[in-house]
């Protein structure tokens, strides 16, 4: 990038500004003199500092002092940072749809996404990625590697893959195409469903319906466990959505911004399922939109909470684009349950807790509950707490008078 002279960056600072900031100092009543200052300051750095910086950079690190004093949540985020972000929650990308994991120095396939440009080549869970369009993972380091293979759709990607029992890798050219990530697992264990909302994604709400629908096909279900155990949070309106496929009436969440009048969504009665018996998982990495979810099932009676206390997120980003494609991404609300209640700092508590505050895992045995039921539902052997999610929902009474007590013994 070409050097820009002190006179230049301080013009290039005053013209960032000159929307947004100096319509807020004509609104908010500050100086004008203090965007001078800043405009002074931008330019003494550009020019005497020991290390010479470029203006990017500069302004970049400028806006970004903007959100210091704001919450942890306020943050700038860079075009790059900003691109991939909105990829994780629209889960819509252009590669070949492949999701990685890590060994040491060494890169594998985790799996390959249904339907995708992976798939369709024949990439297997397990390959070894040795190289991308020649360049070897070792040499280029992972990240970058990884990177390379994204690009712009119908161009081609080549991959170099080493299979488990073959002596030689191959190679496999991979036209890149529209990937799109789900954000809902989900199967049926016997004849309950677990639904497991890995993130709040924009076709979150229909992808639960659908998986709902899918496995009733094979007949009626006797529960549904609804997973939201490590979801980060994502689109508040599908939050809302998904809520309201169990909630028939009344407020599901409110929210309250600087504005004289808060904003409240409603559920509608339409398709609501009041009869099918629901567990809902979280943990302490149950934040924001998994939040509203979890505390609206349980303010309104519809679901028995199991796990541990959730992560405590109560508050609304909105993401703001910059001119040069650059964003931040600003809190503008906080959110109440429907019965009121801010879950900000404090978070969801479990209406059957396995642990205190705090807590990842169990503070008594849950095996004492489970053997009785005998052997593990098929795919849950090593998943203590949804096999007594699903205990809850056969034997509702037993199981939670059993969680009280234990819990009661091991905290006292």
């Amino acid at each position: 990038m070409a050097r820009r002279t002190p006179a230049l960056i301080a013009a290039y600072a005053l013209g960032l500004l000159s929307g947004a900031a100096l319509t807020a100092t004509a609104s908010t009543g500050i100086p004008y003199e203090r965007l001078a200052a800043f405009s002074h300051a931008l330019s003494l750095i550009e020019a005497r500092y020991v290390d010479e910086r470029d203006s990017e950079t500069l302004v970049y690190d400028a806006i970004g002092g903007l959100t210091q004093g704001l919450d942890d949540h306020s943050i700038f985020l860079e075009p790059d940072r900003y691109r991939e972000l909105l990829e994780q929650t629209s889960g819509e990308y252009f590669g070949v749809g492949i999701e990685i994991r890590r060994s040491e120095d060494r890169v594998f396939v985790g799996r390959a996404l249904p339907g995708s440009p992976a798939e369709d080549a024949g990439i297997e869970l397990g390959d070894e990625i040795v190289a991308v369009d020649g360049i070897p993972i070792a040499r280029a380091g992972g990240e970058e590697a990884l990177a390379r293979i994204r690009g712009e759709r119908g161009t081609l990607v080549v991959l170099t893959l080493m299979r488990r029992g073959e002596s030689e890798p191959r190679q496999l050219s991979v036209e890149r195409g529209q990937v799109r990530t789900p954000s809902v697992k989900s199967r049926r264990v016997e004849d309950i469903a677990w639904i497991q909302v890995q993130r709040f994604q924009r076709r979150t709400s229909a992808e639960v319906g659908k998986a709902l629908a899918d496995l009733r096909k094979d007949g009626p279900l006797a529960g549904i466990v609804l997973d939201v155990r490590g979801n980060p949070g994502g689109y508040l309106s599908q939050a809302v959505e998904l809520a309201d496929h169990w909630i028939a009436t009344g407020p599901i969440v409110s929210t309250i911004d600087r504005g004289p009048h808060g904003q409240r969504d409603e559920a509608h009665r339409e398709g609501t399922d009041l009869d099918t018996p629901l567990v809902v998982l979280i943990d302490g990495d149950s934040a924001s939109a998994a939040e509203v979810v979890a505390g609206a099932l349980q303010d309104t009676g519809r679901a028995t909470l199991l796990g541990y206390n959730s992560y405590g997120k109560g508050s609304v980003q909105q993401f703001f684009e910059l001119s040069d494609g650059s964003a931040l991404k600003l809190t503008t609300a906080r959110y109440l349950t429907p019965a009121g209640r801010s879950i900000h700092g404090s978070g969801i508590v479990p209406d059957l807790p396995l642990g205190p505050k705090g807590a990842d895992e169990p503070a008594f045995a849950l095996a004492p509950l489970l053997a009785p039921l005998g052997p593990a539902p098929r795919g849950t052997e090593v998943d203590l707490e949804l096999q007594t999610a699903i205990a809850l929902i056969r034997q509702p009474e037993q199981t939670a008078e059993f969680l009280r007590a234990a819990y009661q013994a091991a905290v006292d």
